[in-house]
């Protein structure tokens, strides 16, 4: 007689945690470092206690796409309430199914190509403003000037800002709202949860002064377009709506300036790479204008704006989210109701994918399998159009451009010695720790 052994799916693997507090502190002290460790001990789903909660863990490239999965994790109602209560528990990435489809549908048309070209000029006015002074400076620290150039370049998209002025109470109030996020969600005045509720109320106030001027006197930014967004079938966004998300984009966006410092920071460590992109944008830029079409055709650029964002996470995991049903991954049982994250910077970092993963090698996405690029999730990955990838990636693949482009083409720059280049941690975008001391110059004329 055949007997048929039913098979029982295995428990989460996890972490083993300290009492009361698990493993929040090992997470906030160096996130990647802590999921690859666990990923390597435990496989590529396991739990870790976070904030109180089990939360399963993705890393690679099938269990990450496993957890973006909408028939098995939704993100309403999943993440830590000091994130929802500064983001908006309305933003996008929050929502799931049919609203979420909707709003991302709408978001998108303030990403298509005829929008990148006019941010585009935005882009490389603040950029070019912002190269004249560090030459001017010769010597200064990097990071924090990258910071003020990228949230300047956010303030004109984003509010209608002055380009060609700095906005330094906007940028420290973005600042101070989003590393808020990583906070106790203690609503008292002394905090730095109650600091980070404050500068969000005052940026809201900044938002709603915007739309309000926009609607009177349109500007062709990221504001205007959300304003003009239109579905097919003529649906529009709500003031609300308009509001919560050019909040959200800012939230966004401070992760786009941590990249940026870690492409400066790759390019001045590798000579060889800094010399072949500089050779590639002087020959096919020339003097011209840096439109969006143009940056696109040139390929080195393209891998190098590729690997500095998988060579350096600047954001170490997705968005929460929860399990709609039991479900299962590689014989692993994932109980309904758990929450979850997709690990990014552990899966950019995989070293079964990504050989000898630490290196900077931007020529490794010229023989990139489909497991290499199903891996590039510094987006959160999944279908770019009405999946949870950020709406923004297009922005922020041409900041990485327009930086190196402008720099490259009129500037060369090398660091001070012995300074930290590892990454920060405990902040919402990392950077690099030391703040990237550097001198920089301008080409002489036979240099270019």
């Amino acid at each position: 007689m055949n007997y048929a052994r039913a098979f029982v799916p295995k428990e989460l693997p996890k972490h083993s945690s300290l009492p009361l507090v698990g493993d929040t502190l090992s997470f906030l002290q160096d996130p990647d470092g802590f999921l690859l460790r666990c990923a390597r001990e435990l496989g590529e789903v396991f739990v870790i206690k976070f904030l109180g909660d089990d939360v399963a863990c993705f890393v690679g490239p099938d269990a990450f796409h496993f957890f973006l999965d909408e028939e098995n994790f939704e993100r309403e109602g999943a993440s830590p309430p000091s994130v929802v209560e500064i983001m908006g528990k309305d933003a996008v990435p929050f929502l799931d199914g049919e609203a979420r489809a909707r709003r991302k549908a709408l978001l998108m048309r303030v990403f298509e190509d005829d929008a990148l070209e006019s941010y585009a000029r935005i882009a490389e006015r603040v950029v070019t403003r912002h190269a004249r002074k560090w030459a001017e400076l010769r010597a200064f620290s990097w990071v924090p000037a990258i910071t003020t150039m990228g949230m300047t370049v956010a303030a004109a998209l984003f509010i209608g800002a002055d380009p060609d002025e700095d906005h330094p109470e906007t940028e420290q109030a973005f600042l101070t709202a989003f590393n808020g996020m990583l906070s106790l969600p203690l609503k008292l005045p002394f905090t730095q949860f109650g600091h980070a509720l404050r500068e969000r109320d005052f940026l809201h106030g900044r938002i709603a002064e915007a739309l309000a001027a926009h609607k009177k006197k349109p500007k062709d930014d990221t504001l205007g377009r959300l304003i003009s967004a239109r579905t097919q079938a003529g649906e529009s966004l709500s003031d609300d709506e308009i509001r919560t998300e050019a909040f959200h984009f800012f939230g966004a966006y401070v992760v786009v300036v941590g990249a940026i410092a870690f492409e400066a920071m790759f390019l001045g460590l590798n000579d060889d790479v800094k010399k072949n992109l500089r050779a590639e944008i002087q020959e096919k830029l020339g003097s011209g204008p840096l439109t969006y079409a143009r940056l696109h055709e040139l390929p080195y650029l393209e891998r190098v704006s590729k690997e500095a964002r998988r060579a350096c996470t600047v954001l170490p995991v997705t968005v929460f989210a929860r399990a709609k049903k039991d479900c299962e991954l590689n014989g692993i049982r994932i109980p309904r109701g758990m929450k979850a994250v997709g690990c990014i910077g552990a899966t950019l970092q995989h070293e079964r994918v990504y050989p000898d993963p630490k290196r900077f090698d931007p020529d490794r996405w010229g023989r990139a399998d489909d497991r290499a690029e199903r891996a590039w999730v510094p987006h959160g990955g999944g279908v770019h159009l009405d999946g949870h990838r950020c709406a923004g990636e297009r922005l922020a693949e041409l900041m990485l451009k327009t930086f190196a482009a402008v720099v490259l083409r009129d500037y060369d720059f090398e660091f001070v010695r012995g300074q930290d280049f590892t990454p920060t941690t405990g902040k919402l975008f990392a950077t690099p720790r030391g703040g990237l001391d550097v001198r920089f110059r301008r080409l002489r004329d036979d240099e270019r």
